[in-house]
């Protein structure tokens, strides 16, 4: 049974006249589906949520995020969690450190640069604050979608992978980078973005790796140089998340000369790749007990026009997929669930799919920039010259989080 969080209340008393007798399926119970189920469940929606993991402890959710106040904490405000939220991040974790790969300081920027807007919260605890404020049973968990599909009645129907279907008369792909709800409406598929990722965890590191500790600091670390980096990230758990970025073909994985699931070879192989690099960034890849490989993939900025599939949309990676680089991708999924919330409920739009049109329109727009902006900025991040050019675009980074501030946010900032 979900626990109920105090914030689990509708709103109103009954469903947006646009989504009166309609069932509404949200595929993926990641942020984006989650924050989407809330804000409809809070106007009174039939809405299920149909994730393919077994539980929502199946799976490590990765490490930690910031939410920006004019995304992220805007959902959240919308949602009726803002609160919540509050009580759970952690306005320290905005501290970004950077180094060269010999170890010199090149950039050190506190929260008060920020003036603590984008605090951090790890993954699994927003996951836990959005589930808890579900009616239960909201979400279906074990449900893994295998396509949709058009029923004789005109009906939308979910195919599952154990051969169980579900019509809908509304479903909103919140699935991830490889949606299987995206190819009933969009033929362009994400590719390789260039840079692969060794993913990995230390647990507990003031206790038993205070050198670690004391490197990475409250916030996120970056040693880069080289085509590579070394990036670590302080959670809330008290463990670091580690990430190795390297610049290396798509098929590196298979042909770099160990693998993976051999620990020993794996920790030969990374040393030797990062050989010259000064000896206290290194000991960091001697700590963990696993390394998960993964290769990032992206969006173009510019998609081909989706097809014309009434009542069917996507949001997040599912329809804008992009490497972490902007640290604005959870950001813009839960501003995407946001304002088609808003277009299905706040009566400007005759009809669901004039309103599903809108939010598209509109995401497509924001878009754009935000993905050419994110291939930009993994440029300068992994490069050959790094860390030249990283303060500056940190900066860079900072006055225009001011400015998007002290300005309201065109996804329906009036409700």
């Amino acid at each position: 049974m979900t626990k109920k969080s105090a914030s689990n209340v509708h709103l109103v008393g009954g469903s947006s006249s646009l989504l009166n007798d309609k069932k509404i399926a949200i595929i993926g119970a990641g942020p984006c589906g989650l924050t989407l189920a809330r804000l409809l469940q809070q106007k009174g929606a039939d809405v299920r949520v149909f994730e393919m993991e077994p539980s929502s402890t199946a799976r490590n959710q990765g490490g930690s995020l910031d939410l920006h106040e004019d995304s992220g904490q805007l959902a959240l405000r919308r949602a009726g969690l803002h609160e919540e939220f509050v009580a759970a991040c952690r306005p320290e974790g905005q501290a970004i450190k950077v180094v060269d790969k010999h170890g010199k300081m090149v950039v050190d920027l506190q929260p008060k640069d920020e003036a603590e807007t984008r605090p951090e919260i790890d993954r699994a605890v927003l996951r836990s604050l959005l589930i808890d404020s579900l009616d239960a049973e909201t979400i279906q968990w074990g449900w893994p979608l295998e396509s949709v599909e058009r029923s004789a009645q005109g009906n939308l129907r979910l195919m599952f992978a154990d051969g169980r279907h579900v019509d809908a008369d509304l479903v909103f792909g919140c699935d991830g980078a490889w949606s299987k709800v995206r190819p009933f409406v969009s033929t362009t598929k994400p590719y390789y973005c260039g840079i692969t990722i060794a993913e990995t965890w230390i647990p507990s590191v003031e206790a038993h790796h205070p050198r670690v500790a004391e490197l990475v600091g409250a916030g996120i670390f970056l040693a880069t140089g080289d085509d590579k980096g070394l990036l670590a990230q302080r959670n809330g758990n008290g463990s670091v998340r580690v990430y190795v970025l390297l610049r290396v073909p798509e098929d590196w994985t298979q042909r770099c000369g160990f693998a993976f699931n051999q620990l020993d070879a794996t920790r030969q192989g990374l040393l030797q790749i990062f050989e010259g690099w000064a000896p206290h960034l290194r000991e960091v890849l001697t700590i963990p007990d696993m390394f998960i490989p993964r290769s990032l993939y992206t969006h173009p900025p510019r998609q081909a026009a989706w097809l014309d599939r009434a009542n069917v949309t996507l949001l997040g990676d599912a329809a804008h997929v992009m490497p972490f680089f902007t640290g604005r991708g959870v950001n813009l999924a839960m501003l995407d669930a946001a304002e088609l919330a808003d277009n299905l409920t706040s009566g400007k739009y005759p009809d669901a799919a004039q309103a599903i049109r809108a939010y598209e329109t509109s995401m497509f727009d924001r878009m754009a920039p935000e993905i050419s902006e994110n291939h930009a900025d993994q440029d300068v991040f992994i490069s050959r010259d790094a860390p030249a050019g990283i303060k500056e675009l940190l900066w860079r980074r900072i006055e225009s989080g001011q400015e998007r501030k002290s300005k309201p946010s065109g996804a329906g900032s009036n409700s």
